[in-house]
């Protein structure tokens, strides 16, 4: 008997093409912007296949870069990164929920409370509310965190130019609360790493920015102070778990981090500045990319933690890249309640339902295999290549492709070194790792296919 599929209607199949086709044209005008002479400093010059690159990595907010920014781009190249970089990040914070909605689809009734809450009791959740507060929650962060870097920088360097000063001061928070870890320092973040108050800066942008844009407004609209439980408001499960999850795994990464780096990269340093670095790479390996110390240097097991926490990456629906942290914590809690005999899968005093843990699976499970292809593929091309000649190369060449994928950015030097065809994967990897996920979200919001045979059950065995 034939099963009956509900069509897809045409508007939705156009709303599914917007994120790519918009990101494409994005990544050429990019591309384009970066080629023109004008773009670079006097006696510098990019080629086409690395200025693709860069437009993708910026774009994409991932933060991989075949050149150095700072030496081969002037202001107006510069610009076209922050451009890129702001374009790209407000797209990826506001598109999976503006194409569920474009797509006729409902939120969950959680979100849905959220942003009415936020808009002032709609009677109908509307794209363009979700756009304007999504600008505004971008706005006030970049502002704020702007502010504080010049602060941080005037003191600093107290003899640069304020305007330099402002310039290096919004880059850099745009950059940050982006999560995209592009620098325009010659020696990235390295310069300021003795400054404790700009990397913190610099963690609280990027902490923000991984947040997601649901969570960040219901945290708007939670006030834990008051008694009323009407009044006060509640946090759902959704920011809980996000929440719940950046916090272990920020700590989980420091305290590795610490562990494996304390005889190493941070044998000669002290215990307030080897807890401020580990603190800080665990921060930016969750999908920012920035770095303090040099990660080619780094201990096997420490690039090991780095590799996990570049694959979880950040919340949905934020700047982060990776398979998310609910996707994360739903594996975790399906496995528990599979060894515990429990048919429920519960936390913080809520069931998931069995569908969100299939999903769970399902997102893990291709993720896993782009990675597998991309890492292959990546091996076949590089075998001669110099990168071959690096001291960590085929966990260098692993840790890049989990780092393109996740949108992260950082590297153990082996950007520079790729071959065309290596930079071509690494570019098809961004975008992937970016797009993916938001075609996805919009997929799965579609009603789920329902069957009207049902067949009967059989038991299989596994282990």
């Amino acid at each position: 008997m034939p099963v009956w599929r509900k069509p897809v209607a045409p508007h939705q199949r156009t709303s599914l093409r917007v994120v790519p086709l918009a990101f494409l044209a994005l990544i050429a005008i990019g591309t384009l912007s970066l080629l023109l002479p004008w773009a670079h400093r006097p006696g510098q010059s990019i080629d086409a296949l690395d200025a693709f690159f860069l437009a993708t990595s910026a774009a994409c907010v991932t933060g991989l870069t075949p050149v150095n920014v700072a030496e081969i781009f002037n202001g107006f190249g510069q610009t076209v990164l922050l451009v890129l970089i702001q374009l790209g990040g407000l797209g990826i914070f506001t598109a999976n929920i503006l194409l569920v909605l474009m797509t006729g689809q409902r939120l969950s009734l959680a979100d849905e409370h959220t942003i009415r809450a936020t808009v002032g009791r709609l009677r109908q959740v509307r794209p363009f509310d979700v756009f304007v507060y999504a600008c505004i929650f971008v706005v006030l962060f970049e502002l704020t965190g702007a502010v504080a870097l010049f602060v941080q920088i005037a003191e600093a360097a107290p003899n640069q130019s304020v305007g330099r000063t402002a310039w290096e001061a919004v880059f850099h928070s745009v950059s940050a609360f982006c999560n995209a870890g592009i620098s325009i320092y010659p020696n990235g973040l390295v310069h300021w790493r003795e400054n404790i108050g700009i990397l913190t800066v610099l963690e609280m942008l990027v902490i923000g920015g991984g947040i997601g844009l649901m969570a960040l407004i219901n945290l708007r609209y939670y006030y834990f102070w008051r008694r009323d439980p009407r009044r006060r408001g509640y946090l759902t499960l959704q920011t809980k778990l996000s929440l719940f999850m950046a916090a272990v795994l920020l700590l989980a990464g420091m305290l590795m981090t610490l562990a494996f780096e304390m005889n190493h990269t941070l044998g000669e340093e002290s215990l307030r500045e080897s807890l401020s670095w580990s603190f800080f790479h665990s921060t930016m390996a969750r999908t920012a990319g920035f770095n303090v110390v040099e990660v080619g240097e780094m201990n096997p097991p420490t690039l090991l933690v780095t590799l996990l926490l570049m694959f979880v990456g950040g919340s949905p629906g934020s700047m982060a890249g990776g398979i998310k942290t609910i996707t994360f914590a739903v594996l975790i809690l399906t496995a528990w309640s599979a060894l515990r005999r429990e048919e429920n899968i519960q936390i913080f005093r809520r069931r998931i339902t069995p569908s969100v843990s299939s999903m769970a699976v399902m997102l893990a499970l291709l993720a896993g295999l782009v990675l597998m292809a991309g890492i292959g593929l990546l091996m076949i091309s590089e075998r001669e290549s110099a990168s071959s000649q690096t001291s960590q190369h085929w966990l260098g060449l692993v840790f890049e492709a989990v780092s393109a994928f996740g949108t992260v950015g950082l590297s153990t030097g082996v950007t520079p070194l790729l071959t065309a065809s290596g930079k071509f994967i690494i570019v098809l990897l961004m975008f992937t790792g970016r797009v993916a996920p938001l075609m996805l979200s919009v997929y799965l919001a579609q009603p789920a296919h329902r069957r009207r045979v049902r067949v009967p059950n059989e038991d299989l065995g596994l282990g």
